[in-house]
């Protein structure tokens, strides 16, 4: 059963639930990626989801690999973004951060690595684009970022018509501050400048998505995604043309806090 939230409502195709704190906000969208797998490997033997990688999904990571109905070596793991010129070993590493909270914990078939490293980026993106096509994603976990952005596609990135589904990105200002904002540099002098990032129509081709948003810090963003137009201004205005999107709130991320 679903935790039960404070509020719920709709905005266009989207489904929003706000919840008390960002522990329950964790434990409802994992509750209802869990129930998206399990599905999924009932009915055709396996599955692959696709994670984000932030502070924003400590409590749902942390909540999902303690749910023991999930049928992890049947599960295949993407992710869905990463720095170029780092190795996964950096602190700041995406790939590092899913192998310590999720997939190091939990018996996968398989994590595919998006490597920001690779010497040829260009063959890294079509390289990791077949991974996903083979392998099909029923499912893709979200977060949005200050600026709107889903995964690095920031908008002056952002492409609702994008043909590819793996590209090279360059970071804003804002997206680089927000990496500091989270603990994972000291300052915006670090923060790589590029980056590898899914994009927003392989996101809307996902069959479900659960994002996870909680925090003061995201409110702005939040408000713009859900009751501004649907533009490219806001990458994550996207979510509410998706077929089947839920977005995950506390309160001060909704800002009723």
């Amino acid at each position: 059963m679903f935790p039960v939230p404070l509020k719920a409502f709709q905005a266009d195709r989207l489904t929003v639930e706000v919840h008390a704190d960002r522990e329950a906000l964790g434990r409802a969208a994992a509750a209802r990626a869990a129930s998206i797998l399990r599905d999924a490997v009932t009915r055709d033997g396996r599955a692959a989801a696709v994670f984000a990688a932030a502070a924003s999904q400590n409590e749902f990571l942390a909540a999902l690999r303690a749910d023991d109905t999930i049928d992890w070596p049947r599960i295949t793991a993407f992710h869905l973004d990463e720095y170029t010129g780092i190795p996964s070993t950096h602190p700041a590493s995406f790939r590092r951060f899913l192998k310590e909270r999720l997939m190091d914990r939990v018996p996968l078939a398989a994590f595919h690595e998006l490597a920001g490293d690779a010497p040829d980026l260009p063959a890294e993106a079509e390289r990791y684009t077949g991974l996903l096509y083979e392998n099909r994603p029923v499912l893709v976990a979200l977060g949005i970022g200050e600026n709107g952005h889903l995964a690095f596609i920031d908008p002056g990135e952002c492409d609702f018509a994008d043909p590819a589904t793996v590209r090279i990105v360059d970071l804003d200002q804002v997206c680089r501050m927000q990496q500091v904002h989270d603990g994972a540099f000291a300052g915006i002098d670090e923060v790589p400048e590029r980056a590898l990032s899914l994009t927003i129509p392989f996101f809307l081709r996902t069959p479900h998505a659960v994002v996870s948003v909680p925090g003061p810090a995201k409110r702005a963003a939040v408000a713009a995604a859900l009751a501004g137009p649907i533009e490219e201004r806001c990458p994550a205005s996207a979510l509410r043309r998706h077929p089947d999107a839920v977005l995950y709130l506390d309160p001060a991320s909704a800002g009723i806090a």
